[in-house]
């Protein structure tokens, strides 16, 4: 019994000895897989393994393309993004580059208001022209009277959103907060800094509730509500004007500003149909006018 159990166990690690010591040079390498980001209108030399064997080929989506070690695309553009694979004289796949075009960032075009005075305050931002890659962005404001600011992150839903929202900024400042928006992609980075003072950028939201009725005497009454994104407009007071648009919205008149949340309009011509929006400013007359309300749409009766 113990001679047939020895006899077992040298077969065994003979096996496995066997497996361990295998020539394995015999089974190709697995191909390489990587991706390349190139700017748009450059150049670019792609090498094939080391870039010297010769006889390999390149082929983008499938289709062939060139022989040679090493492909050289000139003033590249969006057409060229696509899956290149290089192959061995005998059709073995050796690499595959993913080829992804675009441009590195530009500094952002970046503008802030604030329609919810004296809480908070909006930045946006732009790009030209536009990166096509994945780009993030990189949002910070801070006070730079103090000496040593406190920088804080505007605050986002992710890192690929291009608005953020500014929270307690400094009400009557004389030196301006600083808004950093900095793009990074594959290809690079750009930065821009806005100086800003919440006082200056006021720009509430459009008036709700717009409501037009009609009166004798060929009269329109037009009432509204301030805009619910305001926070306090009892001590943050706001003022209105009223828009009238007719012949196709051809013509307009301008009337207000108004420190009521109504207004009478009298001497309209029977059988026109008007077009009334609203627009608020702050009561100082600081920062921006809102964008005007949804039209209201009505027609006097021709008697």
């Amino acid at each position: 019994m113990c001679l047939k159990t020895g006899l077992w166990a040298l077969a065994v690690a003979a096996f496995f000895s066997q497996l361990c010591c295998e020539d394995t040079s015999t089974h190709p390498p697995k191909p390489i897989s990587r991706g390349i980001y190139v700017a748009i209108g450059s150049s670019v030399k792609l090498p094939c393994g080391d870039g010297m064997t010769k006889g390999t080929e390149w082929r983008v989506n499938g289709s062939m393309l060139v022989s040679g070690p090493v492909l050289h695309l000139h003033n590249t553009s969006l057409e060229d993004q696509g899956i290149y694979t290089c192959h061995s004289p005998n059709g073995g796949h050796i690499e595959t580059l993913h080829l992804w075009m675009g441009y590195a960032p530009s500094p952002p075009v970046v503008q802030c208001w604030s329609p919810s005075y004296p809480l908070k305050a909006v930045c946006s931002w732009t790009q030209t022209p536009d990166p096509i890659l994945p780009t993030y962005y990189i949002a910070t404001y801070w006070y730079p009277r103090t000496e040593q600011p406190l920088v804080h992150s505007c605050r986002r839903e992710s890192d690929q959103d291009q608005q953020c929202i500014l929270e307690e900024l400094e009400l009557y400042a004389t030196v301006p907060h600083l808004v950093n928006i900095t793009a990074v992609n594959a290809l690079g980075s750009a930065t821009r800094i806005l100086p800003i003072l919440i006082d200056d950028i006021m720009k509430p939201d459009p008036p709700v509730n717009v409501k037009v009725t009609l009166q004798p005497g060929r009269k329109l009454h037009v009432q509204w509500a301030p805009p619910p994104s305001w926070p306090d407009p009892v001590n943050f007071t706001l003022k209105y004007k009223v828009q009238f648009q007719w012949d196709k919205r051809k013509t307009a008149s301008i009337m207000g500003p108004y420190e009521s949340l109504s207004m009478v309009r009298s001497g309209l011509v029977p059988g026109r149909t008007y077009h009334i929006q609203v627009s608020a400013m702050d009561f100082m007359g600081q920062g921006q006018s809102s964008e005007w309300s949804d039209p209201v749409t009505i027609t006097l009766p021709t008697s």
